[in-house]
């Protein structure tokens, strides 16, 4: 009888940590009424010109429709290296790494795609980006995934190597491929306002962010509109980096662990998300990633990051 009760003891503990381990880092729930996930990112914009304008003078969607159907963060940061490609990086493995910013370098580990990729064959992935040098993201170096497992790319002018493109483009390519390919993990990169800022033009960087946020909107009504992403998509919206504040060389370059360039905004709504939130605890770029997991439910590891708990309902 000891033996039977040990063994069905036994069975009862198998099945229960199978039920629930569907990844390392669940702290929330295996059912989830997310389907797919889109992260977009508004490339090198601070803090201070979007969410945390309180007259949301150049955000107007995300700050004031957008963020009403989801949370808001107010101390959301980017602790690691402040440029593009280890920002991204950061945000689509839960890691932080010096990437190569010039897209000559593959990241060390598998991102996302990969083990999203791996654990769901016969779902899609696509990384479409303004900027061409991100189409690396794609891929590893580690030996166990190089060149497996990769996601769909549509990056700068004709992929690698090929230049940056302007993100009117991407907008009308993005808007092509979630139409017609339904991807279920995508990123998205608008090239703007960072491009802008580089040629120290302080209007012109203003004006580039209240555009990439109709670009932006543009994208949110689709999926809430289109039988494919309603109600079953959740949308992560947020920079790479921020810009250096005035006491640091102001806004035309970033780089350091100045403030400006650290604190980043994140607006976040999906159907397990609450709705017209503010959320004031920190958090960073690496908690993306162990979020994503959580919601679609596939192995993340090694992730420094953790599942923003606070977002859901």
């Amino acid at each position: 009888m000891q033996k039977l009760a040990f063994k069905f003891t036994s069975l009862v503990i198998v099945g229960f940590l199978l039920f629930f381990s569907c990844q390392k880092t669940t702290i929330i729930s295996t059912k989830h009424l997310t389907e797919k996930v889109i992260i977009i990112v508004m490339d090198g914009a601070r803090f201070s010109e979007t969410w945390g304008d309180s007259s949301h003078t150049f955000t107007p969607n995300l700050s004031n429709i957008i963020a009403s159907k989801g949370c808001a963060f107010n101390e959301f940061y980017n602790n690691g290296d402040t440029y593009t490609s280890p920002g991204h990086l950061a945000m689509l493995s839960g890691q932080y790494y010096n990437l190569n910013n010039s897209g000559t370098e593959l990241p060390p580990f598998p991102t996302i795609f990969q083990y999203f990729n791996q654990t769901y064959p016969n779902k899609k992935s696509w990384l479409i980006a303004s900027k061409d040098k991100l189409e690396v993201l794609a891929n590893t170096s580690d030996t166990k995934y190089n060149n497996l497992h990769l996601a769909n790319t549509d990056c700068g002018i004709s992929g690698l190597g090929s230049g940056y493109r302007d993100d009117s483009i991407t907008l009308q390519n993005s808007l092509n491929i979630l139409a017609n390919q339904h991807p279920d993990l995508t990123l998205i990169n608008f090239r703007e306002p960072d491009f802008t800022a580089h040629m120290s033009d302080s209007l012109g960087y203003l004006n580039q962010i209240k555009k990439v946020d109709s670009l932006i909107y543009e994208l949110f009504k689709l999926t809430e509109t289109n039988t494919n992403f309603k109600e079953k998509t959740t949308i992560f919206i947020t920079n790479d980096h921020g810009r250096h504040n005035d006491l640091n060389g102001g806004y035309s370059n970033h780089g350091d662990n100045c403030l400006g360039c650290r604190q980043i905004m994140l607006f976040a709504t999906g159907p397990d998300f609450k709705t017209n939130s503010v959320i004031s605890s920190n958090y960073e770029l690496i908690d993306i990633a162990p979020t994503i997991a959580e919601l679609m439910c596939f192995e993340l590891p090694n992730s420094q990051g953790k599942v923003m708990s606070e977002l859901f309902k």
